[in-house]
């Protein structure tokens, strides 16, 4: 008879969740808490039963929460309410903190509104002569297939103070640095037309032959400003040529490039090309060579150099003749290194006055 006048009194948990607007999850955590235990548990069922003054403190909580208050500050607030004074100033101590943080979220979002109306662009500046060199060396690879308009591009890559320019067509990939000045922006990577790139000025032709070796003297710069919408060059006395991206994303050519490079070698490109030219055991015109792929040429590489074998050769690895002669030429002479992709094969060449410049080649598969 006690228990029931004493609930007469009381309001089970389902009762003071409706009158307080805090779920009954809620009641349950912060009983758990300690910051709102209820009037009564039943030992056995473990009930909660809440006083007419405890939802009047679930009401308070539920305001105090809606505001994303610490739990130790609502806990302050629940202990203090008698004291008017010391609620306040909790009240007010968590009112400033959210008024700071809406000041930096409101300039974030203003930033962003600004970033949406005009994206952020990357500048910097680059000898126009490298570029004209840079673009020579890669643009053999630019494919022409409509359906991969990515591929008929020319990657611009800028990070870490150096300019990539990348072409592939996925038979063959070319990749070829340039250092640049005054950089100013993020990282950027933009599909620039080739025809684009053709237009820039040579900045009076490529030092040095076309070794990339800088030749001391004046060289004119070509002023980029990369956009994720739009890339504009600004040449000395010329106007700027202003391009849209050829398509938004290209593929990750960084994965083949970090290969397991095995069994490098070097030598004379002028030796590498009289082989693949002249050497009559290094071309075979079988059958079994793929349509429209007849004129290959196979490669093998040993520890002390290169040789040009016949495709059936055990090792050898074969590559399209005209290919791999466009890729030798691209690197501008000199000697060069050679080194292949255990895994696929694949065949890769730099020139050694310019280790980061790369071109690769994919072997032609011949059937069995």
């Amino acid at each position: 008879m006690h228990s029931e006048r004493m609930h007469e009194h009381l309001r089970g948990i389902g009762a003071a969740a409706r009158e307080s607007g805090l779920p009954v999850s809620a009641l349950r955590f912060y009983d758990a808490a300690g910051v709102l235990r209820p009037a009564w548990s039943d030992p056995v069922t473990g009930y909660r039963w809440y006083s007419r003054d405890q939802v009047d403190q679930a009401r308070l909580v539920a305001r105090l929460r809606q505001v994303e208050m610490p739990l130790a500050d609502i806990a302050a607030v629940l202990a203090s309410r008698h004291r008017p004074a010391e609620a306040l100033t909790v009240l007010e101590r968590h009112q400033q903190g959210l008024e700071a943080r809406f000041a930096v979220a409101r300039a974030q979002l203003s930033d962003a509104r600004e970033l949406l109306a005009d994206p952020p662009a990357t500048r910097f500046e680059a000898p126009a002569a490298e570029l004209a060199r840079a673009l020579a060396a890669v643009r053999y690879a630019v494919a022409s297939d409509p359906g991969r308009p990515e591929l008929t591009g020319v990657l611009l890559d800028c990070s870490d103070g150096v300019l990539r320019l990348v072409a592939c067509d996925r038979a063959r990939l070319a990749v070829a640095s340039v250092p640049v000045r005054h950089l100013d922006g993020p990282p950027v990577r933009f599909v620039a037309p080739l025809a684009a790139l053709a237009s820039l000025p040579d900045g009076g032709g490529v030092p040095d032959g076309g070794s990339g070796v800088p030749d001391g003297g004046s060289r004119s710069m070509v002023g980029v400003e990369l956009r994720i919408d739009r890339a504009v060059f600004r040449g000395s006395g010329a106007e700027p040529i202003i391009a849209e991206p050829v398509a938004p994303e290209y593929p990750d050519y960084e994965a083949l490039l970090r290969a397991s490079w095995v069994r490098g070698a070097h030598l004379p490109a002028s030796d590498l090309v009289s082989r693949v030219v002249n050497d009559a055991l290094g071309v075979e015109d079988t059958p079994a060579t793929p349509p429209g792929r007849r004129d290959i040429v196979a490669v093998l590489l040993r520890d002390n150099g290169v040789d040009v074998v016949r495709p059936s050769a055990p090792g050898a690895v074969a590559f399209d003749r005209s290919y791999l002669l466009e890729a030798l030429a691209a690197l501008g002479g000199g000697d060069v290194t050679l080194a292949l992709d255990a895994a696929r094969q694949v065949l890769a060449m730099a020139c050694l006055a310019r280790p980061e410049d790369r071109s690769l080649l994919m072997p032609v598969r011949l059937s069995a």
